[in-house]
Formats: C-alpha cells, structure tokens, sequence
C-alpha cells in the first residue's frame, strides 16, 4: 500500500456538521488565539432553570487553550492497525468499546473490527452492497461486547443489522419507522430498542422505544422539532451509561434544545440550551458524562451549497457551570491542535482514525517547529515518526473520558 495523499482530508466544509465528524483528525490551521484566561479561572456562563442549563452566548467571550489531558483519565493510547491487505481502511469513524475498535463503513469498505490492544484485524461485519445483511453507508453502531452483537444503522432505512462478533449476521430488527438520519441504543437483554431519527415532514415520531419483534412501546412526535426533508441536518447522540440523549441540528438556524428520552413517563427531558442573544448562528450541542459542548458557526452560501464558517468551540461544567470558548492541543503529541474538538470528545472516548502520512508529517512539522519540546517528548515524537512506513495501515489514537 503506497502512502495516502498528505493534503488528504476526511473532511469538506459544505459537510462540516456531517456525521462523520464522529472521527476527527488531529490536523488542523486554526486562526484563533488563546487568551491568559486559565482553566482554574473560567467564568460562570450557564445557569440552571428548573433543570434546564441555559448557556448565554454574550458570556462566552474568551479563547482558553487546553490540553487534552485535562478531559481524559490515563494515557493517550496509539495502535498500529493490522496491515495486511483485508485490514487496510480509510479515514472513516471509529468507535472503541472495551475490548474492541470499529471502524465505520462506507463504500468500498464494509465495517471492520479490531482488536483493541493489538491492532490486529479480526473480521468484516457486513459487506457493500443491496442484498439482505448488506449496507452502503452505515451512520450509528453500538458494540455490545457482554451479549456477543455489533449493531449497525445504515442510512435511510427501516431496521437495525445485527451480527455477532465474528462477523457473521443474524436477525436483523425491523424498525417502526425509517431512519432517514439517526441514532439508538439496544438493550439485547430486554429486547427493546430505543431510536431517536431526523424527523422530516409527515414524521409520526422523532423518538421511539420497540421490542426487536417491531412492537412499538411508546413515542414522541416530533411537533416543534419537524424539519424539511434535508440530508445535511444531523442527529447527535449521547447514550452513557443508562440514558438516552439526542439533539436535533438544522441547516436552517432555529434555536433548539439537547433533550433525554425518559422512557418510563414517555416524555423528552430538556437539559441544555444556548441563549443566542438574538443572534442566527447556526449550533450544534453534544456532551460527555461532565461536560456540555457546543459548536457555533454563521452559514454562508456558496452557488446553492450552504456551508458553514466563523466555527468557535466551547465547553460547559455540568457542575460548576463554568465555561468558555476553546481551543483543544494533544499534549501527549507536542500540543498537536486537534480540529473540531467538541465531536473529538463527544461520548466516552476521544477517538482519531489517522491517516499514517499525515501523522508522520505532522509529528515531523511539530519536530521542526521551534516549540519549546522537552528532550522527552522530542524524544518520543522522533520515535513515532521514525516507526511509520509506506505500507502502515492507518492509526487509532483514543483516550476515555472522565466520568
């Protein structure tokens, strides 16, 4: 396998806010600079409003540098990809469970598991293609590793793939309803699957729970959250430990909400909002177990393309309710800045599938920078370089969270 193209980007601007953002590169040149403000010294701007957190935009008016370090809990880990030819893989999502890496499929590669402490290939889950058990792009996945399933969503569709952990497909779970867009989580103990879609024109739910046998238990239509059948809206999902989050982005800017699914009183729970000040920014919400985050951008229309521009990041303390604008650096790589840092740490995990030529150039640009490295992490930096070749298969960097 030849190097890929170093000016490779798994990313476009007119699909800035696309699904696939769920893998992030650590490559990036960004224009924003970072103020004195320190993390110990973040102001407050949110405030809860019987249970509501409520961000005001006109307080988040400061840019703090922050390694990434400070959201996660050890080390960041690097693995190697098998390189043999039936493991090679593109820059497409990767999800980590505990035990294992899979990298999302698109056309022409099918989803593919690894092992996670190894890097070595273990199997294609699914294939390309139109007949049963078969998929063209998949949007959301979940590893439930304890019932031996790999779950996968693929685009527009009316139910859920399902296969064991060899690869090999079983029954898969008709839905109530197509998924132009969307997410979910399965309890496979239970039976019950619960789904949260982008819930175009004449949607009967935006949210549902059902047995695997197309039951349905309960839902919620979507009302207020209804949106004009457009594929570049986005559903953005957070299923941490027992619950069920999701929020809804819209091209068109309409000021919106990240609500839980509470399944027992089948009613949306509205946890967090941004209070734009009157302003039509376009923004996204996602979260990890202690922090809220959010992407604003102004639109900007190019030919009949609207894209998105003016991106500005920023954070907010579940607890404290403090917060800020930010820019995110990889201090295990020299303060590598890493690029939409609110999608690299959405969920548990941050997660980058690197392309290995980019990789070696970047640890290479950051060697010759002039930085201020120490001997240790030149030391390091030189080593990872020095180890990539032409046939390497691409790298998992990831790190969980903390909780």
């Amino acid at each position: 396998m030849k190097r890929k193209s170093l000016k490779q980007s798994p990313f476009k601007a007119t699909v800035i806010l696309c699904f696939f953002m769920l893998s992030v590169s650590i490559f990036t040149d960004c224009s924003q600079s970072g103020s004195s403000r320190t993390i110990g010294n973040l102001p407050t701007v949110a405030k809860n409003v019987n249970g509501l957190i409520v961000c005001d935009k006109s307080l988040l008016n400061e840019t703090v540098t922050i390694p990434l370090s400070f959201f996660i809990e050890d080390e960041l880990q690097i693995v190697k990809l098998d390189d043999s030819d039936e493991a090679l893989v593109k820059n497409n999502p990767a999800v980590i469970s505990d035990n294992y890496i899979l990298i999302q499929g698109r056309p022409p590669m099918p989803c593919k598991l690894f092992d996670k402490k190894t890097g070595k290939f273990i199997s294609n889950i699914g294939s390309i293609g139109q007949g049963p058990n078969e998929y063209t792009n998949i949007y959301d996945q979940q590893i439930d590793e304890s019932n031996n399933r790999i779950y996968l969503l693929p685009w527009n569709m009316r139910k859920i793939l399902v296969y064991d952990l060899k690869g090999n497909a079983l029954e898969p779970i008709s839905l109530c309803h197509n998924v132009p867009k969307g997410g979910f989580k399965v309890d496979t103990k239970a039976g019950t699957v619960k789904v949260a879609v982008l819930p175009f024109e004449g949607a009967q739910a935006v949210v549902w729970q059902q047995t695997f046998d197309g039951t349905m238990l309960n839902y919620i239509a979507p009302k207020h959250l209804d949106l004009k059948p457009d594929f570049s809206n986005e559903v953005y999902m957070y299923t941490g430990g027992d619950v069920f989050d999701f929020f809804i982005f819209s091209f068109a800017p309409r000021v919106d909400t990240l609500y839980r699914y509470d399944e027992a009183d089948n009613k949306l729970i509205p946890l967090f909002t941004l209070d734009l000040k009157g302003s039509n920014s376009m923004h996204s919400h996602t979260e990890s177990s202690k922090y809220f985050f959010g992407d604003i951008a102004e639109p900007k229309q190019v030919g009949n393309v609207t894209t998105t521009q003016n991106h500005q990041f920023f954070f907010v303390d579940k607890e404290t309710l403090k917060g800020s604008y930010f820019i995110l650096e990889n201090d295990f790589l020299g303060n590598i800045e890493i690029e939409w840092p609110t999608y690299a740490l959405n969920d548990e995990y941050y997660v980058c599938n690197a392309d290995p030529g980019n990789l070696h150039d970047e640890l290479e640009k950051q060697l010759n920078s002039g930085k201020n490295l120490t001997p240790a992490m030149r030391e390091k930096l030189t080593k990872l370089k020095n180890s990539i070749t032409d046939n390497d298969n691409n790298y998992i960097l990831y790190a969980k969270l903390k909780k």
